[in-house]
């Protein structure tokens, strides 16, 4: 993948050479189609980090968010975006997720991304207190397209999940949604929906996202120092 590097006001990217790529095919074949996102769900195993967070006092909502974001990080396709008719690769990506509001609607919540838990969680803690304190903010933040799309339905165990959408716009931005987490067995599992350009990747980069996912919920005693 030939690439140079360049500095937006907030992260470092490389631009890539779609001339010399090995998804020039694909980048091309999906780009101009009407919808060229594709959705899979699954569910992961939150057993091991529902016990964690559980007995550390810590947030499912954070510990989860942490293990997604690691995760994503850790996928460079992921990281991929489309950018006034170039293809760019950051050097990380934040979050942004739906948090519910007192009154039943929401507001959008941004974490910047922390390799360690210590500065992420206490960075998204910092975020939803202020959140909370300065009351229902509607900010969607359609500027930035250094994150990834985060939501959270806690009321439903979905199989299945689709997202609204500006077809004329140039949105490359991951959505993934956590639903209500359940037991099966003898394990707590949680449905997972994940929405990405297939310009920029295939079933398979899903597939290494949600295995790097898995690893870090399995074991969050190597994950997150405290």
């Amino acid at each position: 993948m030939r690439s140079s590097t360049l500095q937006s006001t907030a992260k470092m990217y490389k631009k890539i050479d779609i001339e010399n790529w090995d998804r020039k095919a694909q980048y091309y074949f999906f780009k101009d189609y009407d919808n060229p996102f594709f959705n899979l769900c699954t569910k992961v195993d939150v057993t091991n980090l529902l016990k964690y967070s559980r007995e550390n006092g810590l947030s499912f909502f954070i510990t989860s968010m942490f293990a997604s974001q690691k995760a994503v990080n850790g996928t460079e396709n992921f990281r991929l975006r489309i950018k006034d008719g170039s293809v760019i690769l950051y050097d990380k990506v934040d979050g942004g997720s739906t948090v519910l509001n007192p009154d039943n609607t929401f507001s959008f919540c941004y974490f910047e991304y922390h390799e360690t838990f210590d500065l992420f969680g206490s960075g998204m803690n910092a975020a939803l207190q202020k959140l909370r304190k300065d009351g229902n903010i509607f900010d969607p933040h359609d500027d930035k397209d250094d994150l990834t799309h985060y939501s959270v339905i806690p009321w439903i165990a979905f199989s299945g999940l689709g997202h609204p959408r500006k077809f004329k716009t140039n949105d490359s931005i991951p959505k993934i949604v956590f639903g209500r987490y359940h037991k099966k067995h003898d394990k707590m599992v949680m449905p997972i929906s994940i929405d990405v350009h297939h310009s920029l990747m295939d079933a398979w980069h899903i597939s290494q996202y949600l295995q790097l996912f898995q690893e870090i919920l399995n074991g969050p005693e190597l994950h997150y120092s405290l």
